[in-house]
């Protein structure tokens, strides 16, 4: 019986063995075909990870070109009313420099007119004075002198 013992036992093993080696390839092979869908799902994962890549690379890209357009559009137009306003101020100031130079000049022209014109008339105001004052001086010396010129010839 130890022989059929054993024997049954061997056989026991056996089946055993054919068991585990059963469940165990049954493992490897779930493993196995776990694993490849798994290394499937990765590579195609992978592949749309790298078309939306690309995808989003291009549109990323497109972004920056038209954030950078956009700032240089606006950098331009800024630029340009800088420009402008710098020209307006610039003729204003020029404007206003020659307003304030032509001032400048009417008001010496007409101080200088004024002074003429004031002289003239000091002058013409002297000069008649100095006729008003020999025109009423001279009857006055010509009496004085002749009282003179009598007196002398009375007394001596």
């Amino acid at each position: 019986m130890d022989e059929e013992n054993n024997l049954g036992e061997s056989e026991q093993e056996e089946t055993d063995k054919k068991h585990f080696r059963k469940g165990w390839d049954s493992l490897v092979e779930g493993f196995k075909g776990g694993f490849e869908k798994f290394q499937k799902s990765v590579e195609e994962q992978s592949k749309k990870n790298k078309e939306l890549w690309e995808e989003n690379k291009d549109k990323f890209t497109k972004f920056f070109k038209d954030a950078k357009a956009d700032w240089d559009n606006k950098l331009k137009r800024w630029n340009a009313e800088i420009e402008k306003k710098t020209l307006e101020s610039r003729e204003q100031w020029d404007a206003y420099k020659n307003k304030v130079s032509q001032d400048f000049k009417n008001w010496q022209e007409k101080t200088k007119q004024e002074w003429h014109d004031g002289f003239k008339a000091f002058r013409k105001g002297f000069f008649k004075a100095y006729f008003w004052f020999l025109l009423l001086t001279i009857p006055i010396l010509v009496i004085v002198i002749v009282v003179l010129f009598v007196i002398n010839k009375l007394i001596g």
